[in-house]
């Protein structure tokens, strides 16, 4: 049995943790943005060289992939793979500021009651900040998002993505509560939203053996940056965070890609924006400020 030290403990590092997965996030749609792929393409073999490292990364770091432990991530594997494809496509088919946007929505759903699924309730001494974080947030991205070649169905994919994720976050809470082990999650939805997409993606995408060594390179990286440190510092911190707290600070993860653009795509970043990006970061530090009074004990392991 851990102790209550030891719990507090690791909640101290999980914001941190957090907030490097947030960068890696970020960085993310960069990487798929850069790909001569389509976004079925990308998704398709992000997720088959994710699963292999991801299982790897169970049996080195965690508890390996069991015939339990995968029946336990078919559900959340199936809206993870969604969410996947269905990101990959908004990222291609409109602007990075409206697909991060709406892709970083998960907070408000959250907010708006959905974190009483996994036995929490809203704190509402950080509602104001996290409408600070909001407000910035929307300052950040649409400030940009008119010629940066956003368009109606790329919107939608993005909107179905959210959805998707959002599903998939609130149960990777509740497996986490129930003593899961991170890695071993991970590895399971990989593997299970893997085989979902592949039919989809390979009647639907028109540039599958095309990949060339650049997209090669940016593919792996996304394995390593988005994947390993991304998702599996997210996955880890689950289990030491509330919900509404780890969900507030993936709210980053859109300033580092509007940053990202202004620095790479040479996207131009006005003073608004700047201003916003101070908002988010100002509104993401008062939302965790307090977060020891709320922050749960973990569920003892049977």
């Amino acid at each position: 049995m851990n102790s209550p030290s030891g719990d507090d403990n690791r909640a101290e590092v999980a914001v941190p943790a957090v907030l490097l997965a947030v960068l890696a996030w970020g960085i993310g749609p960069l990487m798929v943005r850069s790909m001569s792929v389509g976004g079925y393409t990308t998704a398709l073999f992000r997720m088959w060289l994710g699963a292999p490292a991801m299982y790897l990364a169970s049996r080195w770091w965690g508890n390996g992939v069991t015939w339990k432990s995968l029946k336990a991530c078919f559900v959340p594997g199936c809206f993870f793979g969604a969410s996947m494809v269905m990101g990959f496509m908004a990222v291609r088919a409109t602007s990075i500021a409206n697909a991060t946007l709406i892709g970083a929505l998960t907070p408000a759903l959250i907010l708006l009651g959905l974190n009483r699924l996994v036995g929490e309730r809203s704190d509402l001494k950080r509602l104001p900040f996290a409408l600070v974080a909001f407000a910035g947030l929307a300052m950040v991205i649409l400030a940009g998002s008119s010629t940066d070649g956003a368009s109606l169905h790329g919107d939608l994919w993005a909107a179905i993505n959210v959805t998707s994720f959002t599903v998939y976050f609130m149960i990777l809470k509740r497996r986490r509560n129930e003593g899961i082990d991170g890695w071993s999650f991970l590895a399971g939805v990989f593997m299970v939203g893997a085989v979902l997409i592949t039919p989809v993606c390979l009647i639907l995408g028109d540039d599958t053996w095309k990949v060339n060594g650049r997209d090669w390179v940016l593919l792996l990286a996304m394995v390593v940056g988005p994947g390993w440190v991304g998702h599996g510092l997210i996955s880890w911190a689950s289990r030491h965070l509330p919900v509404t707290t780890t969900s507030l600070l993936t709210l980053g993860s859109p300033v580092v890609s509007v940053l990202g653009g202004w620095l790479i795509y040479d996207q131009h970043l006005g003073l608004v924006q700047i201003i916003g990006a101070f908002m988010v970061i100002a509104g993401l530090a008062g939302s965790v400020w307090d977060r020891r009074g709320s922050v749960q004990a973990p569920e003892p392991v049977s």
